[in-house]
């Protein structure tokens, strides 16, 4: 499950804002909360050992 590192939002009807990449093993993906609307990378894979690995990184915010 996902959960949004801004307010702690935990369920669906996160939207992604482009498509999914690789980065080493993982997935990445970029999400913006339904609720605060705080963007944040999603990175999920398994590492080459077997182990599950799942952690989320805010995204600072671009000002023009």
């Amino acid at each position: 499950m996902v959960r949004c590192p801004h307010c702690g939002y935990e369920g669906s009807g996160f939207k992604p804002l482009r498509d999914p990449w690789k980065f080493r093993f993982y997935v990445v993906m970029r999400l913006e909360c339904p609720k605060c609307h705080g963007i944040f990378n999603h990175y999920s894979g398994v590492s080459p050992r077997g182990r599950r690995s799942e952690f989320t990184i805010r995204v600072k915010p671009v000002s023009y």
